[in-house]
């Protein structure tokens, strides 16, 4: 939770440069990247469409307020099928999807393939989190909704090919190692948010495709990290069992619109819905609150993913007393002035209670390797105080405290034994012997034919624990295991893809091994 100097004042200047070019020529585009604004984050899916160019789909938020047509923001990778993200300040929006169908490097006026319009109003989005705003393109689009200049061009950006997958938004499984998570986008996400959502807009991201028999793990980093920060954890993690997940934001940006988000991609159930799996969140510094405000969301409805385990490591529960002076600074950082100790946010952090059942490690650090020891005890970031500030210690079920800086307790043994324990009790509701049969994957074979992408998928995947499901090796354990079962003997016809495509594959490899 420590500022750069140089990096800090670059951003000042930076700040006033923004504000300067506002006046003279006021944008809804520059207006966005000045940290002093309020903007809002919209995400969704584009849905059917066909016919379009699948290496150069783009979606566009243009406003008219300042000037007609303008570009505020550009989701680059909105094809069908997969979601987008924007962030963009209140106002009204023709969001439009392009497509270079002409295949010439460019968007233009006459490649708009379909839209809807958006009215962003804090009145009415008071969290500044707009979920699920799908598009459908097969929907018709008024024509004064497509309009955009007859000499319009947009060059398609030239981006590096990325992992794609069935499950997760294109680009959103990565590598620890990717430039995305580097030093520098870390402390773009904390000085110039917008910059960062720009290059990283959907938060979520997976070191690997969905196996949907693992319990999601979500590490959350907090202020200026990045997934990086959990390096030295992840070798631990049984990745047979676990898997694990990133929420990557913008960590200059407003912490209560951040849990908000937080809430909406993994604890609502609408973007990744878990079913009766549950999962653990470890979050650490700032992250902490984050997560915390995300709870207050939850609304206790059917269908909502629900949290087995919380672990906070050394985060500032009861805000930080340095960040009572962000309002004397050139630069007023909206979640460094949200972690005040008197500020709205904090006051309102615990307006709802912890969800029933949740069991919550509190992990503090207390290892101070400054050389002066000035004011109370820390970590030499966060005071012990706020560490373990009353309320977070009536709401955690245990607490346990290491002698290990800040960010060094993340690296800790003992605290990663720590960490470890906890995640370890957590297991999917899946019998032991299927979680055998799961572990032996699937088959990598040449497939010839019509496979569906989720066949395909399953095949490799789990194809030898659908084999030993068919054999009776292992009991079917619902209707959809039992319905399978009897469309392999030939007593129920195929209904999905998954079991026309194991037909298609057993009558492929009658004799493959494994059997």
């Amino acid at each position: 939770m420590t500022f750069s100097g140089c990096s800090y004042l670059e951003s000042g200047l930076k700040q006033a440069g923004l504000m300067q070019r506002y006046r003279e020529a006021p944008s809804q585009r520059l207006y966005k990247h000045m940290l002093s604004s309020s903007t809002f984050f919209v995400f969704g899916r584009v849905e059917n469409g066909s016919g379009l160019n699948p290496q150069a789909t783009a979606l566009l938020a243009i406003s008219d307020r300042h000037h007609e047509g303008e570009v505020v923001d550009v989701s680059h990778r909105a094809r069908p099928g997969n979601y987008y993200g924007l962030n963009l300040p209140a106002g009204q929006y023709r969001l439009m999807v392009v497509s270079d169908l002409n295949h010439d490097g460019a968007y233009t006026a006459d490649e708009v393939v379909g839209g809807r319009p958006l009215q962003l109003d804090p009145q009415a989005l008071p969290g500044k989190v707009l979920g699920e705003y799908h598009i459908d393109l097969a929907a018709p689009l008024p024509d004064q909704e497509r309009r955009l200049a007859a000499d319009f061009r947009l060059e398609v950006k030239d981006s590096p090919s990325l992992a794609e997958s069935l499950f997760f938004p294109p680009g959103s499984i990565r590598n620890l190692d990717d430039d995305l998570f580097s030093p520098q986008m870390a402390n773009l996400g904390m000085y110039e948010p917008a910059l960062f959502m720009e290059e990283a807009p959907m938060m979520f991201y997976a070191l690997e495709e969905d196996l949907g028999y693992k319990v999601p793990v979500v590490f959350v980093h907090g202020i200026g990290g990045s997934p990086r920060d959990f390096a030295a954890i992840l070798p631990h993690l049984d990745r047979r069992r676990y898997r694990p997940w990133f929420f990557y934001y913008p960590s200059g940006y407003d912490l209560g619109q951040l849990g908000e988000m937080f809430h909406k991609i993994f604890l609502s159930g609408k973007t990744f819905s878990l079913g009766q799996i549950e999962m653990v969140v470890v979050a650490h510094s700032m992250g902490g609150l984050v997560v915390r405000e995300a709870f207050n969301h939850l609304e206790g409805r059917e269908g909502e993913n629900r949290v087995a385990a919380l672990v906070t490591v050394a985060s500032p529960l009861g805000g930080h007393p340095a960040a009572a002076m962000a309002a004397q600074g050139p630069v007023l950082i909206p979640s460094w002035r949200d972690v005040d100790p008197s500020s709205s946010f904090m006051r309102q952090l615990r307006r709802k209670k912890l969800p029933a059942g949740l069991d919550y490690h509190l992990l503090y650090a207390f290892g101070n390797e400054s050389t002066v020891k000035v004011g109370e005890n820390s970590d030499g970031v966060v005071p012990l105080s706020s560490q373990l500030c009353r309320e977070a210690q009536e709401e955690a079920t245990k607490q346990l405290g290491f002698d290990a800086t800040h960010s060094g307790v993340l690296a800790d043994p003992q605290a990663i034994a720590t960490v470890m324990a906890v995640i370890e009790v957590v297991r999917v509701p899946y019998p032991e012997e299927h979680m055998a049969e799961l572990f032996k994957g699937g088959y990598d074979l040449p497939l010839v034919g019509d496979y569906s992408p989720l066949g395909r998928y399953c095949i490799r995947h789990v194809g030898r624990w659908l084999d030993a499901l068919a054999a009776g090796r292992i009991a079917p354990f619902d209707e959809q295991h039992r319905h399978f079962v009897a469309v392999v003997r030939g007593e129920a016809q195929a209904d999905t893809e998954v079991e026309k495509d194991w037909l298609r594959f057993i009558a492929e490899y009658p004799q493959r091994t494994g059997l």
